[in-house]
């Protein structure tokens, strides 16, 4: 992977994108994951949405090298990244803010509960498959019919992601509404 990002991050200085180009090779000094979620992955996205190729390092390097006309797209993507980096600097602020306070806060009582829960779920699933599988050649006859049983799970499997993801919006959205404590800006 670094091989790839570091030959776009070349490709592109050379082709007149120092901004993208520098970005894409800020990856190559932390882990990979860093050019999927960070400034580095910003541009990557940047430039597969002017190519109109898929997300990757892989397709965009492709794409660069090889598309009739590369610079002009290059010139562009350049000079809306240029215009994005700011709300892509904060974006990024924000992530680690948030996984710093979280890592700050260590193992709470809510850690543990959305684990327990998520635990019960894939466990309630796997044990309506292993039934719907198994059930008849192991003796084993639910009190509910398999259509019944899927249809709870799921309401039970709906409510959970409603209250987990629900939360977790309300919780950012809550202190521009005014509601909750407001971070530090």
């Amino acid at each position: 992977m670094s091989d790839i990002l570091g030959t776009l991050a070349t490709s592109l200085a050379k082709q007149g994108a120092p901004l993208l180009g520098g970005l894409i090779g800020t990856a190559l000094g932390g882990p990979v994951g860093a050019a999927v979620g960070g400034l580095a992955g910003k541009a990557i996205e940047s430039l597969a949405d002017a190519f109109g190729v898929d997300p990757t390092p892989e397709a965009v390097k492709e794409a660069v090298d090889s598309s009739i006309g590369a610079a002009d797209v290059i010139a562009e993507a350049e000079a809306q990244a240029r215009a994005m980096l700011p709300i892509w600097q904060i974006e990024a602020t924000r992530a680690s803010e948030a996984q710093t306070v979280e890592i700050e806060r260590g193992f709470g009582a809510w850690q543990f509960w959305r684990g327990a829960w998520q635990g019960l779920i894939i466990t309630g699933w796997a044990v309506i498959l292993l039934i719907a599988l198994l059930g008849g050649n192991l003796g084993i006859r639910p009190l509910l019919p398999l259509p019944e049983m899927v249809s709870a799970w799921g309401s039970v499997t709906l409510t959970w992601l409603a209250v987990f993801n629900g939360g977790h919006t309300l919780k950012e959205i809550a202190p521009t509404l005014g509601f909750g404590r407001r971070g530090a800006r």
